[in-house]
């Protein structure tokens, strides 16, 4: 498996991926083509074979230089299980580090039980700000993306 930065051209494959990879949210084509242009130095993809089999887009927030996101990660389900994410989660964490980063943030959605696990094996821990609500072993924040939308929000210190 060669692990790599994002290019322009990796967008239409992200997408596709990104549709077999539930209940982590779809987005419309146009974010992930934004990830592969403006944010390639932070964003990631696993390929085997010459075919992208998962990837990490992210970046570096320009209000606070210390602190990242992660948008989205994803596996391709067959895959899941054999520490693509984790060397993708490795790779992105390593390169905020070096650019000067000592926090990352994610969000997930409560019913994502399978993510939840994977950040918590790895250092996150759920933010718990304002009104919750249980969310298996962590608490989610209680409309955080809008209206009936609660979403657990990680953060790691790195």
């Amino acid at each position: 498996m060669i692990l790599r930065n994002v290019r322009e051209e990796d967008f239409t494959a992200i997408a596709e991926l990104a549709f077999r990879c539930p209940p982590m949210v779809t987005e419309r084509n146009s974010i992930y083509h934004i990830f592969t242009r403006f944010f390639s130095s932070t964003s990631f993809v696993a390929e085997e074979d010459g075919r992208i089999t998962g990837f990490l887009l992210g970046f570096i927030s320009q209000d606070d230089p210390h602190e990242a996101y992660i948008h989205l990660l994803c596996v391709s389900p067959h895959l899941r299980g054999r520490g693509v994410a984790s060397r993708l989660l490795e790779v992105f964490t390593e390169t905020v580090r070096r650019k000067g980063v000592n926090v990352i943030y994610l969000i997930t959605k409560p019913v994502n039980q399978r993510a939840i696990r994977f950040y918590l094996k790895n250092g996150f821990r759920a933010v718990e700000e304002g009104e919750t609500v249980d969310a298996g072993p962590v608490k989610a924040v209680a409309d955080y993306n809008g209206p009936g939308e609660d979403m657990v929000v990680f953060r790691r210190l790195i």
